[in-house]
């Protein structure tokens, strides 16, 4: 029986002696997490990824580095708009130019005509099921270009900026990954889709809003404010013809209502319209931004 009693006393200080070591590798790894430290991104060489995806799309990302002897400040991932060429913000504006110059490595992806939706649905158009969805991007792409080139890591100066649909993926990005994304710039994007069920770029993703309303719910975060948790600045012009303004305006009035601490800055120029000019004309707020958002 002693033998017994004393196999069953070891038994039990093994387990705890076992609990109290989990309990202390816990403990540190929530010390660690409390005063983790800002990442440094160090220099690579500038580089053109390609990911397959689907059987019939490759999405090129370009990848851009300051200057050599430049000290890395953070990233910049940039998000075009629908069916516009990934260059164009940097061939028609000045922001790729200033960033670099401001010692920001700038991610460019090519995602041509995706409308950043979670999934591909049995009434998305034919023609555009072969561009890549949200959920694509944050679980297959965003740990490639990690693993590879040491970017889009937690603890880095990471910024995500769009324009028009850009604007769009910009911000559900950084609703739905707040660890990576420090802050986000929307110029021109629209926010609630449901409101605007008439429009083609939508349905032809989701289906008919009238067959299908908690998709289109599901597929933008105007019902989750509470939980959007990025510094945000938001630019719209009121004179855009292609994007409500009012769909800027009206989102800006409810992160604030559900988020009274969050820093949002908005800006809508009376004369401004869909367009490079304006979006040059942000250059400098969309930079300025990011720095008032810097780890330091």
């Amino acid at each position: 029986m002693k033998a017994v009693f004393y196999i069953i006393l070891f038994i039990l200080t093994m387990v705890f002696a076992c609990n109290s070591k989990e309990k202390e590798k816990f403990k540190e790894k929530q010390e660690t997490s409390k005063n983790q430290e800002f990442v440094k991104i160090t220099h690579k060489n500038d580089t053109i990824l390609s990911y397959k995806y689907d059987c019939c799309f490759i999405v090129s990302t370009k990848i851009i580095y300051p200057q050599k002897d430049s000290v890395i400040k953070g990233a910049i991932l940039l998000l075009h708009g629908w069916n516009l060429p990934a260059d164009e913000w940097c061939e028609k504006t000045s922001l790729c130019e200033k960033a670099l110059n401001q010692n920001y490595v700038l991610i460019i992806p090519d995602y041509s005509k995706s409308n950043y939706t979670l999934e591909i649905y049995p009434q998305t158009i034919a023609n555009y099921k072969k561009f890549p969805t949200l959920t694509w991007i944050m679980e297959t792409q965003i740990p490639m270009i990690q693993k590879s080139m040491e970017l889009l890591l937690p603890g880095q100066n990471t910024y995500v900026a769009g324009i028009s649909t850009g604007g769009r993926g910009a911000t559900l990005l950084a609703y739905y990954k707040p660890e990576i994304f420090k802050a986000v710039a929307s110029l021109s994007g629209d926010f609630d889709i449901t409101k605007m069920t008439d429009e083609y770029l939508y349905y032809s993703f989701l289906g008919h809003y009238k067959d299908f309303p908690e998709r289109w719910e599901k597929e933008c975060f105007a019902y989750d404010c509470k939980n959007f948790k990025t510094p945000i600045y938001i630019a719209h012009g009121e004179a855009d013809r292609v994007s409500p303004v009012e769909q800027s305006k009206a989102m800006y009035d409810s992160i604030k209502l559900h988020q009274k601490n969050l820093k949002i800055k908005v800006h809508f120029p009376k004369v401004a319209g869909h367009n490079y000019d304006y979006w040059e004309y942000e250059t400098d707020n969309i930079l300025e931004f990011f720095e008032e958002n810097n780890l330091k």
